[in-house]
């Protein structure tokens, strides 16, 4: 059973809180800190082994009556979960992306009766470009400034390390990171990851030509700042996906996302079939209004269900 105003679910008589640390047993889908107060707050936690890891903690193998975990791409060891209750089958995506990344396999579309959804980008203006397109051009960038450091922004979890493979495999680069990033990898490496990086600080990082850091280290002052300090020109660069609605002042921003956008979205809740959606994470509740302006039985995590009962048949968006 789910609860709609606890927002936690109960199977096998055991209640499970779903990315957050407000009861004793929690899920955590993946190994970012927006989603792993859980093990801050010592609680018992059912996650992948290799969040386990990324997290600094030894894994714990757990199983639940009735549970089971799925890839769902976005990072490494990210998971979705999957239940049968007595009143029906529950899914709960976390972060999540419909494709395959250098670092972790896509998800898949589960179908159920009720769909938790990341809803971080479940509105019809975040759409991102092929992302094939997307890689492309970066790699592209890269090339083009071989005389030039290169630095791009990008969060230390989990993007740092996609940008590091995609540099290794298809740029030829070992990248500098810092101090988080470079443990990050260590990390990835330890659940048979292999990335070839630099850390920061070594006698080879002067000698690179692209360094990652994290995203407020990267703007034309910074780019300004490395370029007074070497005595060469500096492009700066960003990877994300709020790169396709905001500016940022580097010289590029390229929209690759580890999340689903608008229409990978509407592509996974028209797809599981489910007769009502919880929006959770970022954006719930513009995303459960929209969601319901076309439709849809939709609340965000938290909201007491309407009970509007409306299968879900065939893309609409």
């Amino acid at each position: 059973m789910y609860d709609f105003k606890s927002g936690t679910l109960t199977s096998g008589g055991q209640t499970l809180s779903l990315d957050d640390a407000s009861g004793e047993l929690c899920f955590v889908s993946h190994a970012h800190s927006d989603h792993t107060e859980a093990f801050s707050k010592k609680r018992e936690v059912f996650a992948s082994q290799e969040t386990f890891t990324l997290v600094g903690k030894e894994p714990v193998a757990r199983k639940l009556p009735g549970i089971t975990l799925h890839h769902a791409g976005h990072m490494l060891g990210a998971r979705q979960l999957f239940a049968r209750l007595d009143g029906g089958t529950f899914a709960y995506t976390g972060d999540f992306s419909l494709h395959d990344s250098y670092t972790a396999r896509a998800a898949e579309i589960l179908k159920c009766d009720t769909l938790m959804i990341d809803s971080t980008y479940c509105l019809p203006q975040m759409r991102f470009p092929k992302r094939y397109d997307v890689l492309a051009k970066m790699e592209k960038f890269v090339k083009a400034n071989s005389n030039s450091l290169v630095v791009f922004g990008a969060y230390s979890t989990g993007k740092a390390q996609e940008l590091v493979s995609f540099l290794n495999r298809e740029c030829g680069i070992a990248p500098v990171v810092g101090a988080r990033a470079a443990k990050m990898c260590a990390a990835y490496e330890k659940c048979g990851v292999r990335l070839d990086y630099i850390e920061a600080g070594s006698e080879e990082a002067a000698r690179a030509q692209v360094s990652i850091l994290p995203p407020p280290e990267v703007n034309f002052s910074a780019g300004a700042r490395i370029a007074a300090q070497t005595g060469k020109s500096v492009k700066t660069a960003v990877a994300t996906g709020w790169a396709a609605a905001s500016r940022f002042p580097v010289d590029e921003a390229f929209p690759l996302s580890d999340h689903a956008d608008f229409a990978d979205t509407m592509r996974y809740i028209y797809g599981s079939g489910a007769s009502t959606i919880i929006c959770a994470n970022a954006n719930p509740g513009a995303a459960a209004h929209y969601l319901r302006s076309i439709g849809i039985n939709a609340v965000e995590k938290g909201e007491a269900n309407p009970g509007v009962q409306t299968k879900l048949d065939g893309i609409r968006a």
